[in-house]
């Protein structure tokens, strides 16, 4: 499938990724996920009447690496019934 960008996107998306030509994106390295580097759920609820993707993460509904560590330890130390 074809995505069409202005000529301007095209070249604003190529500054800032450093990169020649858009289809040197799919080729690029990404890395992994730090878990010391948290979403803003202030700034994502700015962005949410712009943002047509998942409706959980638009209205905050979601755990952060902290926040998600502390519930797996939680459940981790849970007493569990005989």
């Amino acid at each position: 499938m074809t995505i069409r960008v202005s000529e301007t996107t095209r070249n604003i998306i190529c500054k800032s990724l450093d990169i020649d030509r858009l289809s040197e994106v799919i080729d690029m390295s990404y890395g992994g996920f730090s878990t010391t580097a948290d979403v803003d759920r202030a700034k994502t609820g700015l962005y949410s009447d712009s943002n047509r993707g998942s409706v959980r993460l638009n209205t905050g509904r979601y755990y952060t690496a902290k926040e998600y560590e502390e519930r797996i330890n939680r459940i981790k130390n849970m007493k569990l019934p005989y």
